[in-house]
């Protein structure tokens, strides 16, 4: 198997003979961030490290320079959350109130901006305003001669449009010193998949594994007879734009429980949630009309687009078309276009999904594209171990967030911040793979403290937290 050309081209010049680096992080979730005028952040934001990560690049950049190698940061998905970047609901010109209900400048008032390029563009700009310290971080991370590599997630699938990549490489250029401007694009790199060190690491999201999160064509996601082009998103992205973003206008910490169904029950015992359940059922009422299953024209046209993008993708990463085509039936079929509306809610309130199923599927990864390392991110839960039926020495590795967690459970919480800050190191080299916590008053990673997963309690004892 040849090298794929995308791991080779990047950085080729600037590497030359130094050892190189591989560092993994995941499930950032950037959105709205500060306010620069008030300094105060969205009740939608979930990550609230900038100061953290400028010091975790600045502090890795530092022992590179001294040891001589080189970092490629891989951004395993969900570096940004584009589908809780909404706005100001309530600062909107009395024109855009005097709209019908349903009209596109009430409904940007309710969900926020749609899915199309342009109106990701500006989400992205609110999301570089509100995270001025990340981006100047990570654009002195590329100044220092290291490279970025950017995978899609179920919360920023739009890295699909270039126009949104175009966009997010001039902000880095914009913070960039002037003297090295020229060099930041060719220091990143956007893959649409996975990301692949031959024999060694796979790494990608891992939503495609999980049906509320899945898409059913990851490589070309788009609505069928849209006027301009659309993401097809899933019944999770749904339930966020639909509901979550309404309900941490309340508590901003809801969709930081998992699985939601914590949440719905600490919720159900306070009478703020009783006053506003008219308007969370509507919204839910909403995301369940998504579900519909696509039309055979329309599937047939999308399975031939995806099968020709396999094939250029095959030929680009040295990757057999086989091997592709089996990693593409490993996806689970997308709960929205598969399910009744009565079980796609089943599925929403419970979120049957997890860790587990990753394991099995990072498995048949190891054993199709004969790697030993299978890095996934998404679940939020930083997880090592060895892989059943893989080659020898196989381990799945879960790249954890750095999201804050939230526990109801008290003998859960000693153990929700092992599960924050996370990053998976490997050196190609020895090879040598660490999971580790970043620790700010430390200045340096900590290995991650895994544990067996507690007792699942019954629905009565959960309710009595």
């Amino acid at each position: 198997m040849c090298p794929p050309k995308w791991l080779t081209a990047i950085g080729r010049e600037s590497m030359g003979n130094q050892k190189r680096v591989l560092l993994i992080v995941s499930d950032l979730h950037l959105s709205e961030g500060q306010d620069p005028a008030t300094r105060r952040f969205s009740p939608l934001e979930d990550f609230r490290f900038d100061n953290e990560f400028s010091a975790f690049l600045s502090t890795h950049a530092e022992c590179a320079a001294d040891s001589g190698s080189h970092l490629r940061l891989i951004l395993a998905g969900d570096m940004v959350d584009f589908l809780q970047v909404v706005g100001d609901r309530k600062a909107r010109p009395l024109r855009d109130r005097l709209f019908t209900f349903g009209s596109p400048p009430l409904r940007f008032r309710r969900l926020g901006r749609s899915t199309s390029a342009g109106d990701t563009c500006s989400k992205l700009a609110r999301i570089v305003a509100g995270h001025k310290v990340f981006f100047e971080a990570l654009a002195e991370f590329l100044a220092s001669g290291h490279e970025l590599v950017v995978l899609p997630g179920n919360h920023d699938i739009e890295w699909v449009f270039p126009d949104v990549q175009k966009a997010f490489i001039d902000a880095l250029v914009a913070h960039a010193p002037q003297m090295v401007k020229a060099y930041i694009p060719q220091r990143i790199q956007f893959l649409p998949w996975f990301y692949l060190e031959p024999g060694l690491l796979y790494v990608e999201h891992g939503h495609q594994y999980c049906p509320l999160e899945s898409f059913d064509y990851f490589l070309h996601p788009f609505l069928q007879e849209a006027p301009e082009e659309l993401i097809d998103l899933p019944a999770g992205s749904f339930f966020v734009r639909y509901l979550f973003n309404h309900v941490e206008s309340s508590w901003p910490f809801a969709d930081n429980m998992k699985p939601p169904s914590r949440f719905i029950f600490w919720a159900l015992r306070r009478k703020e949630t009783w006053l506003r359940m008219p308007r969370f059922i509507r919204f839910f009422r909403e995301t369940l009309k998504k579900a519909r299953p696509l039309s055979p024209d329309w599937r047939k046209k999308q399975n031939a687009i995806h099968a020709k993008l396999l094939a250029g993708l095959a030929y680009k990463t040295g990757v057999s078309l086989d091997s592709l085509r089996e990693l593409w039936g490993l996806w689970a079929p997308s709960a929205i276009h598969h399910l009744s509306k009565w079980s796609l809610a089943w599925q929403l309130i419970h979120e049957t999904a997890g860790s587990a199923d990753l394991i099995v599927q990072a498995a048949c990864i190891s054993q199709i594209m004969e790697v030993r390392y299978v890095v996934f991110g998404h679940t939020h839960e930083a997880d090592r171990q060895a892989l059943p039926g893989g080659p020898s020495g196989a381990e799945y590795i879960n790249s954890g967030t750095w999201t804050k967690i939230f526990a109801l459970r008290s003998e859960e919480r000693r153990f929700t911040e092992q599960r924050e800050l996370v990053f998976v190191r490997i050196d190609p080299a020895e090879p040598k793979v660490d999971l580790l916590r970043w620790r700010d008053d430390l200045g340096k990673g900590e290995r991650v403290r895994l544990c067996h997963r507690l007792r699942e309690k019954s629905k009565r004892e959960r309710l009595d937290f």
